[in-house]
């Protein structure tokens, strides 16, 4: 009786292995597409990586200007002096040509406050000199002080004061500016009734544990009772002579437009080195991230090298098989 067992095995094995090389076949397949794939993308992303660490490295921190702080007329002409005492100093006198300038600026400047401001004062105000201008507003002693200790920019000051000059004028000739001096100029005190707080002496009997003036003091409650004086608090209204509220004179309105110059100055200045210092550090860590953004890209591009050695194994091992498939062919014909 015959056995188709052993029959069927030799084409059992046979379709076996056949389905086992497709099986190969397309997983080598699908692994070629997937590192090709993975290659490709590993060699974009090196790239972007080289271009932009290489960017980043060759920017320089010194190629960040600070930028000029400027102030406009149009921001002076509502500011307000408060009422306050401005004590005078002296400083030494060294340079000539720099005490020269400082000498002829304080003359152009008082000359801006006699044409433009004073005529606006009203009789009973004080009229300022050029010596008491000069501390008032300039200082140009304490100025000439710092610059020959090293404390203060010559130019630097030079030039904020020339501007100074310029933006008062600008804002000396502002419509605002003269609706406000000319407020000034026809406003008439009032009698303003104010509250003010005082204090009073008065007396007042007590008892002191410590006296002894009285002939029972040794009995208890021990001491005497004494007078005492107490400063009791209180409040009295006073009517005073006073200009409508809002109304300020000339002297003070142009120390207003003088502080809010040097205060915008300052502050934008201020804003201005902020900004360029976050700039320089900005490309400071841009240098810094380059660098180990160039390191990655170094990384990723060993990987694509790792994957196209394996893809170059494989491409090997099918180019193996198409030969062994051949010479199989051929044998099976021999």
């Amino acid at each position: 009786m015959p056995d188709y067992g052993e029959e069927m095995r030799p084409a059992f094995a046979g379709r076996l292995g056949a389905a086992l090389d497709r099986a190969e076949h397309i997983y080598l397949r699908i692994l070629r597409a997937v590192i090709l794939v993975i290659a490709t993308g590993l060699i974009v992303y090196a790239a972007w990586l080289g271009v932009s660490s290489l960017y980043k490295i060759v920017q320089s921190p010194d190629s960040v200007q600070e930028k000029v702080a400027v102030v406009a007329a149009d921001e002076l002409t509502d500011a307000e002096m408060p009422v306050r005492d401005i004590a005078a100093q002296e400083g030494p006198k060294t340079d000539p040509a720099k005490q020269k300038y400082y000498s002829d600026f304080v003359k152009r400047y008082y000359a801006l406050f006699r044409t433009k401001f004073e005529p606006f004062r009203q009789k009973e105000d004080k009229q300022l000199d050029q010596g008491e201008f000069d501390d008032s507003f300039v200082d140009s002693s304490m100025r000439l002080e710092a610059v020959t200790k090293g404390d203060l920019d010559f130019e630097k000051d030079k030039a904020d004061l020339e501007t100074l000059l310029r933006v008062m004028t600008e804002a000396a000739d502002k419509p605002v500016t003269k609706q406000r001096l000319q407020k000034y100029r026809s406003a008439t005190k009032v009698s303003v009734a104010k509250k003010v707080n005082r204090t009073r002496t008065e007396y007042r009997r007590g008892w002191d544990p410590y006296s002894t003036a009285c002939e029972d003091w040794f009995y208890r409650p021990y001491g005497c009772s004494v007078q005492r004086a107490v400063q009791v608090p209180y409040t009295e209204t006073v009517h005073v002579m006073e200009f409508p509220k809002g109304t300020q004179s000339h002297s003070e309105i142009f120390e207003a437009f003088h502080n809010r110059y040097f205060e915008l100055l300052h502050e934008r200045r201020e804003a201005n080195a902020r900004d360029a210092q976050n700039a320089r550090q900005d490309i400071i860590d841009g240098n810094i991230e380059g660098k180990l953004s160039l390191y990655t890209a170094l990384s990723v591009l060993g990987g694509f090298l790792v994957l196209m050695f394996f893809f170059l194994l494989i491409a090997i091992e099918r180019h193996q098989r198409r030969i062994s498939s051949r010479y199989e062919e051929e044998g099976a014909r021999l």
